[in-house]
């Protein structure tokens, strides 16, 4: 049997496993990373570099399929036979459950950045469905267009504090945002929002809603919610002992946490020193989450927000990290 640890995935949480284990062997269809985090910053004007980064993987192959049984990957060039296995694979934006779903502009790749961004020069009235960090922050750098964000939940930001979230209600209504809550989207044309109780005016619409798995997970005999892989608290599948998945490729029944980095980056070292013998728990942290809004950086936290300087300074200090882990991987042998 193959003694050989394989990781399906290059985003954050592969990155980081990767490092853990460094003689892991990690599989995905690009030789670079889009920073997924970092898309939002195309939309408002900088460069596609900043949120694309070159990086050293060992097989650059597209999976097509796992079989559990036989411990085997199947990609479009062969297949590889694991000992134990660390599914990362990333996430996606299932809309299929709103009518004319291909009306709504989502934010994966760097081409829907600047599709979006490009779209932006003719809309008039732009629609932003979810009020979550990303829907918030898309919504705070549209500038000089009507701009209404759409969320099923009572307020914004529905996991941090009702403190923080009303902080940020205010400061969008300052801005002139129209914020609709506890509103469920039905259908979207080319030309108007419809929800559960009114019609909205717009020409532009994107998707900042809730993220699911890989869609490829969803086809796998294994154990999933949202497309996502259920696991225990050790990273572990519900289904097979030697697979594990980590990041937004990975769920824990009856709990929920929002997706971010930390969580991709301490789910996936977890996932890897398991994978390697040893018994860690993965233990959420609500450490807060730093959101721009109009270019200031707001430290959100569980029970408040923090306002001052330092945050500007913290998030630095945090996309220098990324970026230097990234360097890191770029380095490695193949």
């Amino acid at each position: 049997m193959a003694k050989q640890i394989y990781i399906l995935g290059g985003g954050l949480s592969g990155i980081y496993a990767k490092l853990t284990n460094p003689d892991a062997m990690l599989i995905d269809r690009d030789d670079h990373i889009t920073i997924s985090t970092r898309l939002i910053t195309i939309i408002g004007g900088m460069e596609n570099s900043y949120a694309y980064k070159p990086r050293n993987i060992d097989l650059k192959e597209n999976v097509k399929d796992i079989n559990f049984e036989n411990r085997e990957i199947v990609t479009d060039n062969g297949k590889h036979e694991y000992s134990k296995l660390i599914i990362a694979l990333g996430h996606s934006y299932n809309v299929n459950n709103i009518k004319g779903s291909t009306n709504i502009a989502k934010l994966e790749t760097i081409d829907d950045a600047v599709n979006i961004r490009k779209r932006l020069q003719t809309s008039k009235n732009v629609t932003i469905i979810g009020g979550g960090y990303l829907g918030v922050e898309i919504a705070s750098l549209i500038n000089g267009k009507k701009v209404t964000i759409i969320d099923p939940h009572d307020r914004l930001l529905n996991h941090s504090s009702p403190e923080a979230s009303e902080y940020v209600n205010n400061m969008l209504l300052a801005r002139n945002v129209n914020i609709t809550k506890g509103t469920k989207v039905m259908e979207v044309t080319g030309k108007s929002v419809i929800t559960d109780n009114e019609e909205i005016t717009s020409d532009l619409t994107i998707y900042a809603g809730g993220i699911y798995g890989n869609s490829i997970i969803s086809d796998l005999p294994i154990k999933t919610k949202n497309s996502k892989i259920l696991v225990n608290s050790k990273m572990r599948s519900l289904s097979y002992d030697d697979v594990f998945a980590c990041g937004d490729s990975m769920a824990i029944d009856g709990k929920s946490f929002p997706a971010t980095a930390f969580t991709g980056r301490k789910s996936a070292v977890v996932a890897m020193k398991n994978a390697m013998g040893n018994d860690i728990e993965f233990k959420y942290e609500n450490n807060g989450n730093i959101l721009n809004i109009d270019n200031n950086y707001i430290f959100v936290k569980k029970n408040g927000y923090r306002k001052s300087f330092m945050v500007n300074l913290i998030k630095k200090y945090v996309n220098g990290k990324t970026d230097k882990s990234l360097n890191k991987l770029a380095r490695l042998k193949s």
